[in-house]
C-alpha cells in the first residue's frame, strides 16, 4: 500500500516540519510505503509532483490552506486516488471538506488514523471518523521525523508538550479542536523524544509552554541536562514568577513568542482573554529580559473596542518595551470559533466562506465596528511600518542587545529581515516574496 502525506501552503511561511504528518507516519503500519509532499518547501506542481499511483492521499488542512488543499485534492481524485483530510479546518467544516475529499478525520489523529488505514486496505472507507473522547496525551506516540528530508526546513525541531487550553478566547480555534481541558505530557517522555532527535535546536508548538505551575517547572528540569536551545509560545499566565523564568532560561529557553494580543484592557476582557493585563506588560517583558529570554510580541487588530489610535499605540508600546520582534495580525473569524458565529449572526462577515477566495494578506473578512475594512487594513500596515522603521530599530537596539546572545547576534539580522518583509509583503502585497527571492537567486546562479 502507498500513501502520500501532503502539507499544502497558502503563502510564504516558515519551513517548519509538520508534526501532524509525522504523527500519521508514526501511526502507520511499517509495511505501508509513505511519501511526503510538502508545499511549504517547494510549491507542488500537480502535473509532476504528486504520486497518482498512491492508494491514498492524506492532506492536513488549516483554514488558511483550505483553498490550496482542495486544489491538490482535486488533482488526486481526478486520477482515481482516494483523499483523506484532517486538521482544524475539516474538523470545523466537515460537510464542506467532504465536497472535496472522500474521508474526513475530525479531531486528533491518534486512534482514528489506524482505523482509516485498515479500512482503506479492506475497501470499506467511511466518510467520517471522529473520537467519542479526546485521546490521552500523557505518553503519546512519538512523531516519525524520518519522513522529512534533511534540507529545506528551519533548524528548529518542533515538539509538542501539551494539548488544549483552559481559556476560551473568542477568536481562537485551538479550544474547539483540542478542548478546554489541558492535557499535559509526561515531562520525561518529552525529554526522551528530544534526546532521541539529537539536535540542539527545539521549537515547542504548545500555545503556552509555561502556564502549568509545577508541571512546567518539572519539564524545565528535565530539559536542562539536554543542553538544548529552545523557543516557545506563552500567554501572560505563568510569566510572573522570576524563579520559574530563571529555571526556564537555565533549561535552554532563548526566546518566547508572547500573545499580548492588545494594549486595550476592554478589548481583552470582551474577547475572553482576561488573564492579560496591559498594565503588567512592560514589567513582564523586563522580567523575561532579566532572565535572558528574548521577547517576540504578538498583537491582533480588529477588536470591537479598537479605534483609529489603536495601531500607533500598539506599535509604540512595542518600541517602548524594546521587543526583539513584533507580529501584527488582523482579527480573523475562523470557522468553529465563537467569533465566527457572532459575526455571522450580526451580519458582519463579508463572505461566510472567505477562505475559498484569494485574499490579500491582512485584509479583513468582516466589517469592523468603528472603522471601515479599508481603514483597518491600512492601520494594520501602519503598525508594521512604525515598528520596523529605522528609528524604531535604533531605539530598541540598546536594551535588546544586552538581553542575551540571541539579542546580541540576532537583533539586527531578524529586524532587517522583518523590515524587508514589511516592505515587500505587508505593504507590497507579495505573499510569496521569500520564494520569489529564492527563485531569483537560483536564476542568477544558473546564469
Amino acid at each position: 500500500m502507498r500513501i502520500d502525506l501532503v502539507c499544502p501552503a497558502s503563502e510564504d511561511s516558515a519551513n517548519v516540519r509538520n508534526l501532524a504528518l509525522a504523527t500519521l507516519a508514526a501511526l502507520t503500519p511499517a509495511d505501508v510505503t509513505l511519501s511526503l509532499r510538502d508545499d511549504t518547501t517547494r510549491r507542488l506542481d500537480p502535473a509532476t509532483d504528486l504520486d497518482y499511483t498512491a492508494d491514498l492521499a492524506a492532506i492536513t488542512v488549516s483554514t488558511r490552506t483550505a483553498r490550496r488543499a482542495y486544489e491538490l485534492a482535486a488533482a488526486y481524485r481526478q486520477r482515481g486516488v482516494k483523499v483523506v483530510m484532517g486538521g482544524i479546518h475539516p474538523t470545523a467544516m466537515p460537510e464542506e471538506a467532504l465536497e472535496h475529499c472522500d474521508v474526513v478525520v475530525c479531531g486528533e489523529a491518534e486512534g482514528l488514523w489506524e482505523q482509516v488505514v485498515a479500512d482503506a486496505r479492506a475497501g470499506r472507507l467511511q466518510p467520517t471518523y471522529r473520537h467519542e473522547t479526546l485521546p490521552d496525551f500523557r505518553t503519546p506516540v512519538v512523531p516519525d521525523r524520518s519522513i522529512f528530508p534533511k534540507k529545506g526546513y528551519i533548524p528548529f525541531q518542533p515538539v509538542q508538550a501539551s494539548r488544549g487550553c483552559p481559556f476560551s478566547c473568542e477568536f481562537c480555534s485551538v479550544t474547539p479542536f483540542f478542548g478546554r481541558k489541558t492535557r499535559l505530557r509526561d515531562p520525561k517522555h518529552v525529554a526522551g523524544e528530544i534526546a532521541a532527535i539529537g539536535r540542539p535546536f527545539v521549537m515547542f508548538s504548545d500555545d503556552n509552554i509555561v502556564g502549568f505551575g509545577e508541571h512546567s517547572r518539572e519539564l524545565f528540569r528535565e530539559l536542562k541536562p539536554l543542553k538544548i536551545k529552545w523557543f516557545g509560545q506563552a500567554s501572560m499566565q505563568g510569566l510572573h514568577d522570576p524563579a520559574t523564568l530563571k529555571l526556564m532560561a537555565d533549561s535552554g529557553c532563548k526566546g518566547l513568542f508572547v500573545g499580548f494580543e492588545s494594549v486595550n484592557r476592554k478589548a481583552l476582557v470582551a474577547c475572553g482573554k482576561k488573564q492579560n493585563s496591559p498594565d503588567e506588560y512592560i514589567e513582564t517583558v523586563q522580567r523575561l529580559r532579566d532572565a535572558g529570554i528574548a521577547v517576540w510580541g504578538a498583537f491582533v487588530f480588529g477588536f470591537d473596542e479598537d479605534t483609529h489610535e489603536t495601531f500607533a499605540d500598539t506599535a509604540e508600546f512595542g518600541i517602548k518595551a524594546s521587543l526583539l520582534m513584533a507580529s501584527y495580525s488582523v482579527m480573523t473569524p475562523y470557522p468553529g470559533t465563537p467569533l465566527y458565529y457572532r459575526l455571522k449572526e450580526e451580519g458582519r462577515l463579508l463572505d461566510e466562506r472567505w477562505w475559498l477566495k484569494d485574499q490579500r494578506d491582512g485584509f479583513p473578512v468582516f466589517r469592523p465596528k468603528h472603522m471601515t475594512p479599508e481603514q483597518l487594513f491600512e492601520g494594520w500596515q501602519s503598525a508594521w511600518k512604525i515598528f520596523y522603521s529605522g528609528s524604531s530599530i535604533v531605539k530598541r537596539a540598546p536594551r535588546v542587545l544586552t538581553t542575551s546572545k540571541v539579542g546580541l547576534f540576532g537583533f539586527f539580522p531578524v529586524n532587517f529581515y522583518q523590515r524587508r518583509l514589511t516592505r515587500l509583503k505587508i505593504l507590497g502585497g507579495n505573499k510569496f516574496f521569500r520564494r520569489d527571492r529564492h527563485d531569483h537567486r537560483a536564476s542568477r546562479a544558473a546564469l
